[in-house]
């Protein structure tokens, strides 16, 4: 119930401002702001509606009027050309054209004044309750003829502004506005004024305002959109299905209306507004967990009509959650792994994942069998995280991009530490490959590697090593080998100096430089080696050196 403060305007012996037409009555708590004059009144009282009536509601700051004009007798001198205008004030801004409508049904508003009237400042307000709403009972005939006042009046509701006429009533006689507004949602309709009769008001503040009229229609033009809203509202009230007075807007309006119906459709089948009001939706949950439709979305999680619906339902259903964090996740890893392109910042934002989400689930996807395509700035960095965090990281099944392996644990000591320790349960098939990419990174790691390495097959992976070094590295690789575990077999000189195939000038530089450890190695009496290096320091040219740049290992 809403208490409405009244004012009644009319002609008659005697008003609040003399003889003559006037404010007749008006309650105590009738607003200054509106007056109590026909001046202050203005356009609300302007105009006699001939042998009809005028009514309306009409926006104002700070609250609606309810208004109704009616002819009426001649007054007490006789006078013909009277009206009487009835005026209720809405303080709240509850009451729509729903409740005006009602009010007039209800006979609330004054047909004339009461015989034994008199002027008054104390007349009471007016209790106003709240129409109940029912469905209409509407033939196929009303609905086509409902359609296209409907939809000129959603179309302006979508636009949050508009001006338009449409007709009092139907060909079949159904008066188009109790129809329109008891199927609207009142929510939805509150931005909406409405008036019928000559009388209108230029001080309406409504954004959409909507004269009924027997004159052509008029207004925005309904897009396809608005008509096919406008069929389905009118065939659901038809069927005693009422859209809920809760619905704010006309996209709450499509949800209620149409998300069963795509929810029954692929994302590629709808637009980003349908995509967004499904997620709007209760059926989001299980549109979410068919076929692709998670991935869809995440691609247009940067859209303005699917961000907020597809962060509302990951916030509401812990199922949506979990699938949306699932491809995020799976993308994130396609991105690292595979190199392809990876979900947008804010699809990461609504999947919530933490660094440590990211590192267990490439160790997962590791021992499962997947690879590393390219152990690029990216993938380093995560291989890195993983390892700090603790996480168990297979790095000899990491990639098959080995020589960037073999830089990363050469850089970052967690990853290397992490290579030494898994080295003795590692596979035997994939050591040899990367001990060779090792060793070209750096020869330092034939010591590091030294109580975890197998001595089979290491002259062929010296030999390897060897033929990509440039000299200097030759020499640290083959001064390594003789000097560690590996000493006196004569690899330093057999598998590495010989076996990288230097220019022979370059070759008997380091042979020069190094001819004792070499000897040595080679299982010659230290004090032969020495000697023989002696004099050939003292006897041979070795002649100008010829510098060579490192090789690149060839996969």
């Amino acid at each position: 119930m809403t208490d409405c403060p009244q004012a009644v305007y009319t002609s008659a012996r005697r008003t609040l401002e003399g003889p003559g037409f006037g404010v007749f009555a008006v309650s105590a708590g009738w607003p200054a702001a509106l007056g109590r004059t026909r001046t202050a009144l203005g356009g609300l009282v302007a105009g006699s509606p001939g042998g009809g009536e005028a009514f309306g509601v009409v926006h104002r700051d700070g609250g609606r009027l309810l208004t109704r004009t009616v002819a009426a007798s001649a007054d007490g001198f006789g006078r013909e050309g009277n009206y009487l205008v009835h005026l209720l004030w809405d303080g709240a801004g509850r009451l729509g054209p729903r409740d005006l409508l009602a009010v007039r049904r209800a006979g609330l508003f004054l047909d004339a004044l009461p015989a034994d009237a008199a002027p008054t400042t104390d007349l009471p307000p007016l209790p106003v309750p709240e129409p109940e709403r029912a469905a209409p009972v509407l033939s196929g005939e009303d609905v086509d003829a409902l359609i296209p006042p409907l939809a000129r009046l959603l179309a302006a509701l979508a636009a949050g502004r508009g001006e338009l006429t449409l007709p009092p009533v139907t060909p079949g006689g159904r008066d188009v506005a109790a129809v329109l507004f008891d199927v609207l949602p009142r929510t939805l309709a509150a931005p909406v004024s409405l008036s019928a009769g000559p009388v209108a008001d230029r001080g309406d503040r409504a954004p959409v305002r909507v004269r009924l009229d027997a004159a052509p229609a008029a207004g925005r033009r309904p897009t396809a959109a608005d008509t096919e809203r406008a069929r389905t509202l009118l065939e659901a009230a038809g069927k005693g299905d009422l859209a809920p007075d809760t619905l704010t807007d006309v996209r709450q309006l499509d949800v209620w209306l149409f998300a069963d119906a795509w929810a029954d459709a692929d994302a590629d089948a709808l637009t980003p507004e349908q995509v967004g009001c499904v997620l709007d939706s209760v059926a989001a949950p299980r549109w979410l967990a068919r076929g692709r439709n998670t991935a869809a979305a995440l691609e247009l999680a940067d859209d303005p009509h699917v961000a907020r619906p597809l962060a509302g339902a990951v916030a509401r259903d812990a199922a949506a959650a979990l699938r949306v964090r699932e491809q995020v996740l799976a993308g994130l890893l396609d991105e690292v792994l595979d190199g392809a392109e990876g979900p947008g910042e804010r699809a990461v934002e609504l999947a919530a994942l933490t660094q440590g989400d990211l590192c267990r689930a490439l160790a997962s996807a590791v021992t499962g069998g997947r690879r590393v395509a390219r152990l690029g700035g990216e993938a380093r960095l995560l291989v890195e995280q993983t390892l700090s965090l603790g996480v168990e990281l297979p790095l000899l099944e990491l990639t098959d991009d080995l020589w960037e392996l073999a830089q990363l644990a050469t850089r970052r000591r967690v990853v290397g530490d992490a290579l030494v320790a898994q080295w003795p349960t590692a596979p035997a098939d994939r050591q040899p490959a990367l001990l060779g990419h090792l060793l070209v990174a750096d020869a330092g790691w034939l010591s590091r590697l030294e109580p975890v390495l197998a001595p089979t097959g290491l002259p062929q992976v010296l030999r390897w090593a060897a033929l990509r070094l440039d000299a200097p590295g030759v020499e640290r690789l083959a001064l390594t080998v003789a000097t560690g575990g590996a000493a006196g077999r004569g690899w330093a000189l057999r598998e590495v100096l010989l076996g990288a195939e230097l220019p022979a000038d370059e070759a008997a530089a380091v042979l020069a430089r190094n001819l004792t450890v070499l000897l040595a190695d080679d299982g010659w009496p230290r004090d032969v080696a020495a000697a023989l290096a002696r004099g050939r320091a003292g006897g041979d040219d070795t002649g100008p050196r010829r510098r060579r740049g490192p090789r690149r290992p060839r996969p």
